[in-house]
């Protein structure tokens, strides 16, 4: 049975935010896209390809990615991911709660 992504994406939030109500980290859910105004008209938020959260622990910047079993990143993702790892920040895909956390365990040790 595939897990829908939004389901996947609210078991890391829910995590991550028990994560930060401890102090642990910091994060946030990063929207991009296109959203028709009530005056008809579009406005695009975000940064194609920018991960789905954002987080930052011990002084670290770090992408996730969401993704199911069988989703792919797109070309926008594949290239920021490329950036944000030639800008020292680390980016991972994760296709569930425990990919994020072993992925942070590891930045926690660090």
């Amino acid at each position: 049975m595939l897990i829908a992504e939004s389901n996947i994406q609210k078991a890391i939030i829910d995590y991550l935010q028990y994560q930060a109500n401890i102090g642990k980290l910091w994060f946030v859910r990063v929207g991009s896209g296109k959203i028709k105004t009530e005056a008809g008209k579009w406005f695009t938020s975000g940064k194609p390809g920018c991960p789905d959260i954002i987080v930052c622990i011990k002084g670290r910047f770090i992408g996730l990615e969401v993704k199911t079993d069988k989703g792919m990143q797109s070309k926008a993702q594949k290239t920021a991911q490329r950036q944000i790892e030639a800008c020292g920040g680390g980016y991972h895909v994760v296709r569930s709660i425990d990919d994020v956390i072993a992925i942070l365990e590891g930045y926690y040790e660090r």
